[in-house]
């Protein structure tokens, strides 16, 4: 005799594992289907998109419950949705900014006779060239102070009282006598109407005006030297740069004539009072020039190298500008994306430095902002975030269609 053993499942069985898996895996719900870069079309079933090559994707009721962004999981991988965590660090910073050389006012020379009389003789020299210091420019010959040397030369071989006669030489230094001319004086016991203008400083004649046989006056400016080492170096600032100029070994000097020397820079001073108009701050550096390379009018760069306090670090391509806002979206622990209001402080070399709005560590969007700015307004979404998260009514209300007749609509409506 044979026996056949058969397992049986009653009914209460059947329903106790149905109810386990459902307690397990609870079915969502769909609201609607759409295709992510129209979000704003709504269709009662899935299929393929009317408007691209790519199948609709659901929208589900827990997605409008959330106060973040859900995106089907292929979706995101299909369109390179990509993030990087906020991390903690310092910025790096280096700008470069035009510069020009000019001459070193603080070296001016301005050669006068301070005496009135005429030329007659003037050394060979023209606007531009170098010159040291000491160099004879031309002769003047002053008629008028042979009679105070006369009188002078007098009371001296008359043993005169010494505080006369050094009252009487004294008053010839104060008419602008050169002391060597005084000098020649006492040497030779004879008087000296010819005064040797000289250079006062070494540089670049900017001005001479001077020639043989014309008369001058005591105001006349005869040459203007302006002196070349050190140069000026001057460049304007932007306003968001000036904390970078604040130590000298942070500034590097290069001009284009000589693309592989760089500069010394004995000091820098930042003027005392901004442009309105360009929102920058005059710049003069003061630089070491004893083979006079550096040129007055050529064109420089300066360098300016620093880094910033430890702060947190974000790409600069994951931040969304809004004009009055920046903002950010982070994915959030449930995978849903979540715009973010940041504080921003400065960004260099793609990275930015966030104030407040973020913590270390937490996800960022860098690629594939457009999906999620196409999924869901983001305004809307931050809205939603700040009043606890509730759907449009565009969304609680959405648009039966079906993908062919959304087709056809689309077809027949034509550009807009």
């Amino acid at each position: 005799m044979g026996y056949t053993l058969s397992t049986q499942v009653r009914p209460t069985e059947h329903s106790q594992i149905a109810a386990e898996k459902t307690a397990a895996a609870p079915e969502r719900k769909i609201l609607y289907w759409y295709d992510p870069m129209s979000p704003g079309t709504h269709f009662d079933k899935p299929g393929k998109s009317p408007f691209m090559d790519m199948d609709l994707v659901p929208r589900y009721t827990d997605d409008a419950e959330s106060a973040g962004i859900r995106i089907d999981p292929a979706q995101v991988q299909n369109l390179a949705v990509r993030t990087e965590k906020v991390t903690r660090g310092s910025l790096s910073f280096t700008r470069d900014i035009p510069a020009n050389v000019e001459y070193n006012n603080y070296q001016l020379g301005m050669v006068q006779p301070r005496a009135e009389g005429f030329v007659e003789k003037v050394s060979p020299f023209a606007v531009g060239d170098a010159i040291a210091r000491g160099t004879p420019l031309a002769d003047i010959i002053v008629p008028a102070w042979a009679s105070d040397q006369s009188e002078y030369l007098l009371l001296k071989n008359q043993k005169a009282d010494a505080k006369i006669v050094n009252g009487i030489r004294e008053k010839m230094l104060l008419t602008g006598m050169p002391e060597e001319m005084l000098a020649a004086v006492d040497k030779t016991g004879r008087v000296q109407t010819r005064m040797t203008l000289k250079a006062t400083v070494a540089g670049v004649i900017t001005t001479f005006d001077v020639h043989p046989g014309m008369n001058v006056t005591k105001d006349l400016t005869v040459a203007t030297i302006q002196g070349t080492d050190p140069v000026w170096v001057t460049a304007n600032v932007p306003e968001r740069d000036l904390h970078l100029v604040d130590a000298k070994n942070r500034l590097r000097l290069t001009v284009s004539a000589y693309p592989d020397r760089v500069f010394q820079i004995d000091s820098f001073t930042l003027l005392s009072k901004a442009d309105q108009e360009t929102r920058t701050v005059p710049l003069r550096l003061s630089v070491s020039n004893p083979d006079g390379l550096l040129k007055p009018g050529i064109t420089a760069n300066i360098r300016m190298r620093g880094s910033g306090e430890e702060t947190l670090l974000i790409p600069t391509q994951s931040l969304i500008d809004l004009g009055n806002e920046q903002r950010v979206i982070i994915r959030a622990a449930d995978g849903s994306f979540v715009p973010r209001p940041v504080q921003v402080l400065r960004s260099s070399r793609e990275q930015t430095a966030i104030a407040s709005g973020l913590e270390e560590g937490e996800e960022v969007v860098v690629s594939g902002l457009f999906l999620i700015d196409s999924e869901a307004n983001l305004r809307g979404a931050l809205a939603r975030m700040r009043k606890g998260g509730t759907e449009h009514d565009a969304e609680q209300h959405p648009q039966q269609a079906k993908p062919e007749k959304q087709a056809q609509e689309a077809d027949h409506a034509g550009p807009q």
